[in-house]
């Protein structure tokens, strides 16, 4: 969908392909989810920080030092590939304080270019609303206080969801898979086979060549430490850490949901590209071994399409966000998952692969 259509949903009301579509997501309920959103971020923000702030960013630190000193593999739960720490190497030397903050920005300047994107028919006022809200949506939050790389995940898959289906499109996901390869990833790999090949292509051509670079730069030591950590890293050796994949559930109760979002998943995929979209997101979240509120913040590549198919339950799962992330991540993803898998495939904006200027078809946002 073009961001237009956020304009649309915003302003409620109106003729849109000759029916008469009523959107339940007018400017004041965008003014008073950014109001809750910020009065929960300041909150959450100041709650946490005493505990969680730069944390993984002081461990991507500590292990480009490591890298340098060849003891890669000796930072307690490093599980980035020896590449990324080797493209933080550079920041060693500035202060630590100035490195994190300089990291703090650049992921700020991300957002405000990804907002901007999708945001670009609206007014100024919905622009800089919208920006709050994603800003201080939980998941970003916490990404941005733990100075992780959810950011940039999320950016690099809104580069392959939001443009036409092309090798270059896969290059920033490919950096993703070849420096921080989260295993919530793999289902969005599997929406890319389905639907976008040629992005695959490239995303596996990136990582493949990444890869090879790293191991030239940093030697296959490095790469060999690095598999002996993801062999055996903490939420396997059954220490008590958050975990909250569904793993963390009973035993029968992780069963049955891992067989009922697998087949939510299937249905989401044949719903087409953004239901199929969401859907390998919160697949991935919900199944992946190890799962924390930050990996929550790729949804929002979603959001401009949602606004269009869903908005009302858009508008609920975003009110109720802040608390049903905190003590129930698992109901709040699978709600979200049942929602794209619900929704009847022509509610959905048509993916950028196949519209056309002109054709009356819904583009999806692009980069």
């Amino acid at each position: 969908m073009c961001p237009g259509d956020i304009s649309v949903a915003l302003q409620g009301p109106k003729v849109i392909e000759r029916q008469v579509r009523v959107v339940l997501a007018p400017r004041q309920a965008l003014v008073g989810l950014a109001w809750l959103s910020v009065i929960v971020a300041a909150f959450a923000f100041f709650r946490a920080a005493p505990n969680v702030w730069a944390a993984d960013a002081d461990r991507n630190l500590a292990a480009a030092l490591a890298l340098v000193n060849g003891t890669f593999g000796s930072v307690e739960d490093y599980l980035y590939s020896p590449l990324a720490a080797a493209m933080t190497v550079p920041a060693l030397a500035l202060p630590a304080g100035v490195a994190i903050v300089a990291w703090l920005g650049a992921k700020l300047a991300v957002l405000v270019v990804g907002v901007a994107i999708a945001t670009r028919d609206l007014g100024r006022t919905e622009r800089l609303l919208t920006g709050v809200v994603a800003i201080a949506f939980l998941p970003i939050l916490y990404d941005l206080e733990l100075g992780n790389v959810t950011v940039l995940v999320t950016a690099a898959v809104a580069v392959a969801a939001w443009t036409p289906d092309r090798v270059a499109a896969g290059i920033p996901l490919g950096l993703i898979l070849a420096t921080a390869p989260k295993p919530q990833l793999i289902p969005v790999l599997i929406w890319l086979m389905v639907f976008h090949r040629r992005t695959l292509a490239g995303a596996i051509g990136t990582a493949a060549l990444a890869t090879l670079c790293g191991v030239a730069i940093t030697g296959s030591a490095a790469y060999g430490a690095w598999l002996d950590a993801l062999r055996s890293p903490r939420y396997l050796a059954g220490e008590p850490i958050i975990n909250l994949a569904v793993w963390s559930l009973p035993l029968p109760v992780a069963v049955a949901s891992t067989v009922t979002a697998s087949g939510a998943f299937v249905v989401a995929l044949r719903r087409g590209y953004w239901p199929g979209l969401i859907a390998a997101v919160c697949v991935g979240l919900l199944l992946a071994p190890y799962t924390l509120i930050y990996g929550a913040g790729v949804l929002l590549v979603a959001v401009p399409a949602a606004v269009r198919a869903i908005p009302r339950a858009l508008l609920l799962f975003a009110l109720a966000a802040p608390v049903a992330l905190v003590v129930a991540f698992p109901a709040w993803v699978g709600g979200v998952l049942a929602a794209a898998a619900a929704t009847r495939a022509d509610a959905w904006p048509a993916p950028p692969v196949t519209a056309r200027p002109g054709s009356g078809a819904v583009r999806g946002p692009s980069t």
